[in-house]
């Protein structure tokens, strides 16, 4: 589950001065839809935005939409139907039988940004949050309210929705979106919740020529990626991207350089057996969801029996079979890999995903 929360917060950062910003949330879909309810989109008031609601056909209408809650300062809902028709125009024809409702609401700088001052804070905290946006309210509450809850408990917005939020924390994570009613006495309220995940966290053991690319493509995903290896003409940041985090360190050190229960993955590649098998025995206990590792099944094999290696599954070959052989197809296949594991896919194509959902 990725909503691309760094990317919104890079967005936020820049336009912080502007008076306000638009918010746009799809909180609906029906069909075959590019992105998912919960998905987000900022507006600044020239035109600029961050955070993708369609394949790139729909943003710019929706800046037109846009302008008006600038304006009006009122939320506004706009539907848009992809699916083909006699008119291919904007959101009457594009093809791809699919429906799109969203809300676009006004965040003014006078009262935080709505929840986006709370939610750079646990971004930064590397904290999870659910956040809690007013659909439709019968009951007088303003249509732009909204809340955030982070699972250390900091919070801000209104005080009923801190208290809607607190009970939806009581089976979090399991979800990504949901809509809820909520009767206040003199009316109801539908309410949409979205769980901002933390930002993914791997770290490349080995900072080898092959490395590079991995950072790369993992650092192309918006992730927070950390790369360790003890050789001092590999563990250089300026070979690496410039967000990328950088550490010398002995492999059998690992867990006093690198914070071991904050990674989400790893990736054991420093081609060296025995470093390796150093690498994979800091590992264990700390609940890591995705271990790979370069070289054969006979290699990681041999791998975890010098490790003595009692944690969860380790994957090696490293990566999905695309056919990779130079360094940055590797590094596709192994992002791709970690990407599936992390979000419970298998990684088959989306053709025969279909056909079986189509039997």
């Amino acid at each position: 589950m990725h909503l691309g929360i760094p990317a919104l917060l890079d967005f936020f950062t820049q336009h912080r001065t502007d008076e306000s910003l638009v918010l746009a949330t799809i909180i609906d879909t029906e069909g075959s839809t590019y992105r998912k309810p919960g998905a987000m989109m900022l507006i600044s008031r020239d035109g600029a935005f961050e955070g993708m609601i369609s394949g790139g056909c729909l943003e710019g209408d929706l800046l037109h939409h846009a302008a008006d809650v600038f304006a009006s300062g009122e939320a506004a809902f706009v539907t848009y139907d992809m699916h083909a028709g006699e008119d291919l125009v904007w959101s009457l024809g594009l093809g791809c039988d699919g429906v799109i409702h969203l809300k676009l609401q006004r965040l003014d700088r006078q009262d935080g940004f709505g929840f986006l001052e709370q939610l750079e804070a646990s971004h930064k905290a590397r904290r999870s949050a659910l956040v809690a946006l007013v659909l439709r309210s019968t009951a007088g509450m303003p249509g732009n309210s909204c809340a955030l809850l982070d699972e250390d408990g900091n919070s801000t917005g209104a005080p009923a929705l801190l208290s809607v939020l607190k009970d939806a924390a009581e089976d979090w994570p399991g979800w990504r979106s949901r809509k809820i009613f909520v009767d206040e006495g003199d009316g109801s309220v539908e309410i949409m919740l979205v769980q901002a995940p933390r930002q993914t966290r791997v770290l490349i053991c080995g900072a080898g020529p092959d490395a590079v690319p991995v950072a790369g493509a993992l650092c192309g995903l918006d992730w927070d990626v950390h790369v360790v290896d003890h050789r001092p003409a590999f563990a250089r940041p300026d070979r690496f991207p410039s967000n990328c985090s950088v550490v010398q360190a002995w492999p059998g050190r690992l867990g006093e350089s690198v914070t071991l229960d904050d990674m989400d993955a790893v990736v054991i590649m420093s081609h060296h057996l025995e470093n390796d098998a150093a690498y994979l025995r800091s590992l264990a206990g700390h609940g890591i969801s995705y271990v790979g590792v370069l070289g054969p099944a006979a290699r990681k094999g041999r791998l975890c029996d010098m490790a003595d290696y009692a944690g969860g599954p380790v994957h090696g070959p490293v990566g999905l079979d695309i056919g990779a052989e130079l360094p940055s197809a590797i590094a596709l296949s192994i992002a791709a890999e970690i990407h599936a594991v992390l979000n419970r896919r298998d990684g088959r194509p989306l053709t025969l995903k279909v056909q079986s959902n189509e039997r």
